[in-house]
């Protein structure tokens, strides 16, 4: 699934540029509307996985996605890109919410932070692959790029046709430590139904840290060429290597020393990335740059999704995963169309450089806002 999606971010902007769009912003637009349709759908698709069943939202999503990518072959206009790709995003909305949902109900409840650090690992494989060999296909020519994603949605629903799955409600509820800190929330209105209000401050935090790391996704390769750097690919695979390495041992580490003396550093580390990104004028710095971002990410992200999951009831997981997602949904978005515009008035360099900002609000809220409330809910349960 991860694959399929990181194909598509570095090669649509470029197979854009092939139909004569120059703007530099494409690469923005281009996420703002698959962010957009994500955004717009990841509420139902939360609500649905919750009180239908979460695999059948899965195998949806990672239909839609499959069988969108060959349309792209058939458009000649900017507008015909943004509409499938909007599509792709409603897909990728449904797989990526009860994914993570599924993988939540299935960890234990004592490992949950642990567990959600190897689940990121797909982000991280596919994050790997995905841009590198998005790229090769597209050098060999659109129709290869196209016929790809497909084949590897369509091995996505093969594998998801053999997950054995079966949410049970009831053991659910009773399953975890979790539920003993955490007050079920029944949905009494239709604000419920869509957002987990428990992980509104997490979501916060989020949204300051996933701008960033938006930016990069959608700009990187044009940066790259913009400085003459050629295999600017390998900044992906270094950048997910680095996710990797970290991601493995993350949830062990936070759970000796805890997460906020882990989280911290991992900001710090991402706000160096992009100030060495900000001067990158060859590989070796693009690559110095991914390995410090990534590092850096990699311990973020996946301890600010644990914790979202550590504020909310078992059976609200799917609602929780929704709005977790939705926000990185609004947080991809804007970064991209943040730093689309920064590039047209700044210049490339500056730009990127500029990113760090982001970085120092997520650690200002980090402190201010979450903090507390995990220094609460852990003295809370010592008693």
């Amino acid at each position: 699934m991860y694959i399929t999606t990181f194909m598509f971010i570095p090669t649509l902007p470029l197979f854009a540029r092939n139909l004569g769009v120059t703007d530099p912003s494409v690469g923005g637009i281009i996420i703002l509307v698959y962010t957009i349709s994500c955004l717009a759908s990841r509420a139902i698709w939360g609500d649905t996985a919750d009180h239908w069943e979460r695999k059948p939202v899965y195998l949806v999503g990672v239909i839609i996605m499959a069988t969108a990518a060959p349309f792209f072959g058939l458009v000649s206009s900017l507008g015909g890109i943004l509409i499938i790709r909007a599509l792709q995003g409603i897909g990728f909305s449904a797989s990526s919410t009860s994914g993570s949902a599924i993988a939540a109900d299935l960890v234990p409840a004592s490992r949950l932070t642990e567990g959600i650090g190897y689940y990121t690992l797909a982000n991280t494989i596919g994050m790997a692959l995905g841009p590198g060999l998005g790229l090769n296909m597209f050098q060999r020519g659109s129709w290869w790029l196209f016929g790809a994603g497909t084949l590897i949605g369509i091995i996505s629903l093969v594998t998801g046709l053999s997950l054995n799955y079966e949410r049970k409600q009831s053991s659910v509820k009773k399953s975890s430590s979790v539920s003993q800190t955490a007050p079920h929330a029944k949905a009494n209105s239709k604000l419920d139904m869509l957002f987990e209000k428990s992980v509104m401050p997490t979501c916060l935090v989020i949204l300051f840290t996933i701008m960033p790391y938006g930016a990069i996704m959608a700009y990187i390769a044009s940066y790259g060429i913009n400085q003459g750097i050629e295999n600017i690919g390998l900044y992906f695979s270094m950048y997910a290597l680095s996710l990797f390495v970290v991601r493995l041992g993350v949830g062990r580490l936070s759970d000796r020393y805890g997460i906020t003396a882990i989280i911290i550093p991992g900001i710090v580390l991402m706000f160096c990335g992009l100030i060495v990104l900000g001067w990158a004028s060859n590989l070796t710095i693009f690559l110095i740059s991914a390995i410090l971002f990534g590092l850096g990410f990699g311990v973020v992200f996946p301890l600010l999704q644990a914790t979202g999951y550590v504020f909310c009831s078992p059976d609200r997981r799917g609602v929780a995963s929704a709005t977790l997602f939705a926000t990185a949904d609004l947080a991809y978005g804007l970064g991209a169309l943040i730093l689309g515009i920064g590039i047209k008035f700044l210049g490339y360099a500056p730009a990127f450089g500029g990113l760090a900002i982001f970085t120092v609000v997520a650690l200002i809220l980090y402190i201010s806002v979450l903090y507390p409330r995990l220094k609460k809910r852990r003295n809370v349960s010592k008693q």
